[in-house]
C-alpha cells in the first residue's frame, strides 16, 4: 500500500519549479521585453516636424540637442498631441565611400531611400547632394509666397544666411555652406503633415532670435 503523504502547496510549487524553471525564465523575460516595447509605443509621440541632415561633417551630440530643443520653440504642434516634437535624421559620409559599401546600404542609397519613401521633409545637406538632388526639392516662391532673402537660389536657402544662423543655439553648428530646402510632397504624403513643415520653414527663414 502507497503510504505517501499528500503534496502541500509549497512542494508542488517547489516540484514545478525544478520542472519548468527554464520555460518559467523564458516566458517571464518575455513578457518584460513586450511590456517595455508596448509601454515605448504608447509613450512614444509622433514627430511634428521632420529633418534630415547629410554631411561630411556630423553635430556633436550636444549640438543635435541643442537643435532639437531650439527647433520646438519655433515650431508648433502641429499634430495636436500635445508636445512639439522633432525627429533628427543625420548621415554622415566619406566622400570617397558614398557609393562603396558593398555589404551595406550606403549614404547616398539611404538618402536615396529617404527621399522615396521616408517622412523628412526638409533637408539640410551639403552643395554636392543638392546640386545631385535639386529636382526632387520644391520651388520655395511657389510654395511659400515669396523667395527668402538666405536664398541662394529658387530652391534652397544657405543656411549662414538665415538670420537666426548666429542666434539660435544648435542651428549655428551646422556648417556655414550648408544647404536648406523644402522636398517636393510625394505622393501618398499626408497633406496637414506636409503643410505643417512648409509653415515652419517659413518661420525659420523669417526668425530673427528667442526674446530674452
Amino acid at each position: 500500500m502507497n503510504d505517501t503523504e499528500p503534496k502541500t502547496f509549497a512542494k508542488k510549487v517547489e516540484n514545478i519549479w525544478y520542472h519548468y524553471k527554464f520555460v518559467i525564465i523564458a516566458v517571464c523575460a518575455a513578457l518584460i521585453m513586450f511590456g517595455f516595447a508596448f509601454a515605448q509605443s504608447v509613450s512614444k509621440k509622433e514627430p511634428d516636424i521632420s529633418v534630415y541632415h547629410i554631411s561630411q561633417t556630423g553635430l556633436t551630440a550636444s549640438s543635435k540637442d541643442n537643435f532639437c530643443e531650439s527647433m520646438k520653440l519655433i515650431a508648433k504642434d502641429y499634430n495636436g498631441d500635445g508636445v512639439v516634437t522633432v525627429d533628427f535624421k543625420e548621415e554622415v559620409y566619406i566622400p570617397e565611400m558614398v557609393n562603396s559599401k558593398p555589404n551595406e546600404l550606403s549614404s547616398s542609397d539611404k538618402f536615396n531611400l529617404e527621399l522615396a519613401l521616408g517622412d523628412c521633409v526638409i533637408y539640410i545637406m551639403d552643395e554636392s547632394f543638392y546640386r545631385g538632388n535639386k529636382d526632387y526639392m520644391c520651388d520655395l516662391k511657389e510654395v511659400l509666397g515669396f523667395l527668402p532673402e538666405a536664398a541662394c537660389d529658387e530652391k534652397a536657402l544657405l543656411l549662414s544666411k538665415l538670420p537666426a544662423y548666429k542666434t539660435v543655439p544648435g542651428l549655428r553648428d551646422f556648417e556655414p555652406d550648408s544647404y536648406i530646402c523644402l522636398r517636393k510632397k510625394r505622393v501618398g504624403m499626408n497633406d496637414d503633415e506636409y503643410a505643417a513643415h512648409v509653415d515652419f520653414f517659413k518661420n525659420l527663414a523669417e526668425f530673427v532670435e528667442f526674446d530674452g
